[in-house]
């Protein structure tokens, strides 16, 4: 029940909290150094991932698709590549750390786990998988 509810609302309140922290950076309000460097990047790629998903779900019309670990996992380099390596040798706003790969993939872990947990099924539910009535 938990695991269902947090698979229901992780995305909404993930992008409800990237919103509003980078609001708050945006009208200059001081925000905890971790929560103003590092929260966004934690939610990143959960966020990325779970628009891919539903984008990918809506053109295949399969609610039940899920998008490949290696894909996910290459989605999640390329970020880091494109953040961290390329963005900050053209533009000042961005600057290369390591620390934000690292919670790219934090991130990725989540969303992975997320999305691949089965629910516990209880003693009173009839199996999917049988054929029995």
């Amino acid at each position: 029940m938990l695991i269902t509810n947090i698979r229901r609302w992780y995305f909404l309140v993930f992008a409800c909290i990237a919103i509003v922290v980078y609001g708050a950076q945006q009208l200059s309000f001081p925000l905890y150094h971790p929560i103003n460097n590092y929260l966004n990047d934690l939610l990143c790629m959960p966020i990325v991932l779970k628009l891919c998903q539903y984008a990918v779900r809506s053109i295949k019309r399969d609610e039940h698709l899920n998008i490949p670990v290696k894909l996910s996992v290459t989605v999640t380099i390329l970020y880091a590549i494109y953040f961290e390596v390329l963005l900050p040798k053209f533009n000042d706003r961005y600057t290369a750390d390591f620390i934000d790969v690292i919670l790219y993939f934090i991130g990725l872990v989540f969303f992975i786990w997320m999305e691949n947990i089965t629910q516990p099924q209880h003693k009173n539910e009839p199996d999917k998988n049988s054929t029995s009535p």
